[in-house]
């Protein structure tokens, strides 16, 4: 029954990082113009990492969970970063707008209220879930 569970939540993190990497680049590569080196590479270097996370998930190499755990704490500490840069932003609008800067707090909160899920929450799965595994196979 482990083996089942163990194969079903491989192919989900597998599929999740790959839509990760997708929604990722389709986002920065496909809507927003201009063109910026500073988004542009941490965005093709993360998702670089989660699809070859996938694609290793997927494939059931040796090395599949070594990269999973990396493309989880590169996603994490990336995601912590970006949501802190935002948080900071939105502060700064509304202490130097007042209320002329609400609009630009809210779509600072909405871009983060859909950044959260993806770079914060399913790193924080993944990686509870290899610590999982590293509990089990010390027992």
């Amino acid at each position: 029954m482990a083996n089942v569970s163990e194969s079903r939540a491989r192919v989900s993190f597998a599929v999740l990082n790959a839509l990760v990497a997708v929604i990722l680049l389709v986002g920065v590569f496909g809507l927003m113009h201009p063109r910026f080196w500073a988004v542009d590479c941490p965005a093709a270097l993360l998702a670089g990492v989660e699809l070859v996370s996938a694609v290793a998930l997927l494939a059931r190499l040796p090395w599949a969970l070594r990269a999973l755990s990396i493309a989880a704490w590169v996603t994490f500490v990336g995601g912590l970063l970006l949501v802190a840069l935002i948080v900071l932003t939105m502060v700064f609008l509304r202490s130097v707008h007042g209320e002329d800067g609400m609009v630009a707090t809210a779509v600072s909160g909405l871009v983060l209220a859909l950044l959260v899920p993806y770079t914060l929450l399913l790193p924080a799965v993944q990686l509870l879930w290899l610590k999982g595994r590293v509990g089990e196979r010390e027992s």
